[in-house]
């Protein structure tokens, strides 16, 4: 992503908290205004328009957007109805990124051609997120896995996207007082660029089936203080992640 694409990024989201804010101000005066049998239908209206600007402009942008949106989805404590209902579309899978960037990326980082790796790679991805896209696959040996491939670029995207976020709340915080949100983008400073790291995310993964006493593969034993549940076992290779198939 270059400079361009970086000032172009910060405009547009920039534009958009602009436009929101301005709208809601409006609505806070034409309230005064109202009846107060039409006031709630005048904030629902609101809503419903505010929340997919946001949606729409996080499908648009993806990246951080994407996490932050599907983390309001679950705040009903905080966000009106319509922002819950409508950014819960997120938690699906997002469209997928083009096969060539795909293939690109896992030749990039590993060095060698797709035949060189797998003995099959499935081009229909299993899903796709913010931060990566898997695929199933055989390798050469014929172990079957799923393969994790970041994004390409989306580093950049993320660490952008946390400056602007920063930005937004800080600006929300100066004009609105009442509204402010910065220990919670500040837990996401911290947390979020921990996600690009897929040795961190392997090892949490070693961490929670050496702590739960999981299975790595199904031996038909069980025992007491073990819990039935399949850990795949982790397969890493910089960005890329190959987890085992389990059937």
């Amino acid at each position: 992503m270059g400079w361009g694409d970086i000032y172009r990024r910060r405009i547009r989201v920039f534009t958009m908290a602009i436009v929101i804010y301005l709208d809601y101000k409006g609505v806070q005066q034409r309230d005064k205004w109202t009846s107060k049998s039409r006031q709630a239908a005048l904030w629902e209206k609101a809503h419903e328009r505010n929340a997919k600007r946001v949606l729409n402009l996080i499908i648009e942008m993806e990246g951080l957007w994407v996490k932050l949106g599907q983390y309001m989805s679950t705040r009903a404590d905080v966000l009106p109805a319509a922002y819950i209902r409508l950014l819960k579309q997120l938690q699906d899978s997002l469209p997928p990124r083009p096969l060539e960037e795909v293939y690109g990326n896992i030749q990039k980082e590993l060095g060698k051609s797709m035949d060189e790796l797998f003995a099959d790679f499935v081009n229909e991805p299993l899903a796709t997120a913010s931060i990566a896209q898997v695929h199933r696959a055989t390798l050469l040996n014929g172990q079957e896995v799923v393969v994790k491939v970041q994004h390409d670029g989306i580093k950049t995207v993320i660490l952008e996207d946390l400056k602007n976020a920063k930005s937004i709340v800080d600006w929300i915080a100066w004009a609105e007082p009442q509204y402010n949100f910065n220990p919670m983008i500040d837990e996401w400073c911290k947390e979020a660029p921990k996600e690009l790291d897929f040795n961190h995310e392997a090892e949490n993964t070693r961490t929670v089936a050496t702590n739960l006493g999981c299975r790595n593969q199904y031996d038909g034993n069980m025992s007491a203080n073990r819990v039935d549940v399949l850990i795949p076992d982790v397969i890493q290779v910089y960005s890329i992640s190959f987890y085992e198939m389990f059937y």
